[in-house]
C-alpha cells in the first residue's frame, strides 16, 4: 500500500535540517508501529520520500509524505507517536505509481515596518523579482507587512537572505501556506 500524509513542522522543529526531518519522521512511523515497506540490500531503508527541502526556520503547514507499506493502516490515532514540532494534518491512500507533483509552493512571510523598506528594494525594485511569483503585500491593524508569493517547488529563495545583516530588532515570521499541484 502506498500513502500520502500531510504533515505540519513548527515550533522547534522548524529548525531541524531536512535530512534530520527525514529521520525523525521514520522514527515516528516506527514508534506508531508501522509495518513499513523497505528498500533491498545490505542497509535496508523504509520506502519513503518527503517534498523539498524548506529553509530553515520557515513553519511548513504542507510538508508531504509519500510511504509504502507492506498491509493497510489507519493513521487515525498517529498523532499520539508524533515528535513535538510535527502534526499530522491528513492522509490518504494512493495508488503504487503515484508522484508527488507540486509545481508551486505559497508563502506568507510576516515583516516589521523596518524590513519592508529592503524587501521592496531588493525585490519589487530589484533583480529578484523574477523569483515571487503573484507577489503581493498588504499591512495588518498591527502594522505587520504580509508577504504573499508563490515559489516553483525545485527554485525556493530563502528570503532571509534579504534581511541577513539586519542590526536593528524586527519581526520575520515566515510560513509555507499552501501548494499548487501541477502536471
Amino acid at each position: 500500500m502506498k500513502y500520502l500524509l500531510r504533515f505540519k513542522k513548527f515550533g522547534r522543529s522548524i529548525y531541524i535540517s531536512h535530512n534530520d526531518t527525514l529521520e525523525e519522521i521514520e522514527r515516528m512511523f516506527r514508534r506508531a508501529k508501522i509495518d513499513l515497506e523497505y528498500t533491498q540490500g545490505f542497509h535496508s531503508k523504509p520506502r519513503l520520500s518527503i517534498s523539498q527541502a524548506i529553509p530553515l526556520g520557515y513553519i511548513n503547514r504542507v510538508l508531504y509524505v509519500i510511504l509504502n507499506t507492506n498491509t493497510m493502516q489507519n493513521f487515525s490515532n498517529f498523532n499520539n507517536y508524533v515528535s513535538e514540532g510535527f502534526k499530522l494534518i491528513e492522509y490518504k491512500s494512493v495508488e503504487d505509481n503515484y508522484k508527488l507533483r507540486i509545481k508551486y509552493y505559497s508563502f506568507r512571510i510576516y515583516i516589521s515596518e523596518n524590513l519592508f523598506p529592503f524587501f521592496y528594494e531588493k525585490v519589487i525594485n530589484g533583480d529578484l523579482k523574477n523569483r515571487f511569483v503573484d507577489l503581493d503585500y498588504e499591512i495588518n491593524k498591527n502594522g505587520i507587512y504580509v508577504l504573499k508569493y508563490k515559489q516553483e517547488y525545485n527554485k525556493i529563495y530563502n528570503i532571509w537572505k534579504i534581511f541577513n545583516g539586519i542590526k536593528e530588532d524586527f519581526i520575520f515570521y515566515p510560513v509555507v501556506y499552501d501548494v499548487i499541484w501541477g502536471d
